[in-house]
């Protein structure tokens, strides 16, 4: 079922609710998991009551640098969007993945592994030597589908959006595009 996947580019003008939606449903599960593992509400010092707000607030900043400077996804199988992932580049030769996030009904079967091939494919048609990403502590899952795909532990990398007194609840990772073909 995987190999049905289609990568739709981001077209705001096409796409805006969905994946306004899909942030909202990416930022509710990053807040439950802070709740559940650290017991942190990451709404409480930015003045927002909902996910929603923050993401209406934040909408078009969220969207615009990736899109910007790299690709952002949206994932369809059989006339439904799915999920969503992002390549950003963050310096001459290295990129970043962000904001992927594939729905809980459609986990466990592929998709999040062929959009990851599918977005370090275009790190490397843009000639990029490194990616980066991070992803919480407790989201396992995430950190066993990109080591299978030959990311590795690191030290939190210069350009991450994470603030300092955050990183012990984020594992950061890189995969060198140039050692490898995995």
């Amino acid at each position: 079922m995987a190999e049905k996947v289609h990568f739709l580019p981001i077209d705001l003008w096409v796409h805006r609710s969905q994946v306004f939606d899909l942030m909202v449903e990416y930022y509710e599960w990053i807040a439950k998991e802070a709740r559940e593992h650290f017991k942190i509400d990451i709404l409480d010092d930015g003045g927002f009551s909902s996910i929603r707000e923050y993401v209406a607030s934040n909408f078009d900043s969220l969207i615009s640098e990736v899109a910007s400077r790299g690709v952002f996804y949206l994932v369809e199988f059989e006339g439904v969007i799915m999920g969503m992932g992002a390549l950003d580049q963050i310096g001459e030769k290295a990129g970043v993945i962000k904001r992927m996030y594939i729905r809980p009904s459609y986990r466990g079967k592929g998709y999040g592994k062929v959009l990851l091939q599918k977005l370090l494919q275009k790190a490397k048609e843009f000639g990029y030597y490194s990616v980066y990403l991070e992803t919480g502590l407790s989201f396992t899952a995430a950190q066993h589908l990109y080591r299978s795909v030959g990311f590795v532990e690191r030290d939190a990398y210069p350009e991450t959006e994470i603030p300092p007194p955050s990183r012990s609840k984020f594992v950061f990772m890189e995969k060198n595009l140039q050692e490898t073909t995995k």
